[in-house]
């Protein structure tokens, strides 16, 4: 293996180690911002566990592809340095790039479903109380016979 190709495992395992740190800072936040009876704090353990599995197979697969699969001490380091480069230096890029990417994606898209949840409500109220308006005559006489017979 060359040193160029090192060198681009190794950036590739510090990427991947931040990316990973990304991942892991993310489910914490989901899970702590979650109302406490969610689904999200309830299972933050077996969720947070699942995370690790799927970066644990993640890096494996990446090995696979940038080492053929070679397992060395530098790969750990390298990602052990990705976490490290995220918590000192990217958290807060990475926060205000997803707080940026919420407010403008994520909420707009959000508020145009419940636009729509909303209109889509109103009309069938509409449609509902025109059906009941429609079938008024109907009920009250309906109504007036029951009587009627119960009297009996």
């Amino acid at each position: 293996m060359t040193v160029s190709e090192q060198f681009l495992s190794i950036a590739t395992l510090i990427a991947s180690g931040v990316i990973g740190a990304a991942c892991i800072d993310l489910v914490r936040t989901f899970s702590h911002y979650a109302p406490p009876k969610s689904f999200w704090r309830k299972g933050y353990i077996i969720f947070e566990l699942s995370t690790w599995v799927l970066l644990g197979i993640g890096t494996f697969l990446l090995l696979m592809i940038v080492r053929d699969g070679e397992w060395h001490f530098v790969d750990f380091l390298s990602q052990l340095l990705g976490f490290c480069l995220y918590q000192l230096f990217l958290q807060d890029v990475f926060r205000f790039a997803g707080r940026m990417i919420d407010r403008l994606i994520i909420q707009p898209i959000f508020f145009i479903f419940h636009l729509l949840l909303k209109l889509i409500r109103q009309i069938m109220r509409l449609i509902t109380s025109i059906f009941r308006f429609f079938t008024f005559p109907i009920r009250f006489a309906v109504e007036k016979i029951r009587k009627i017979k119960l009297k009996k």
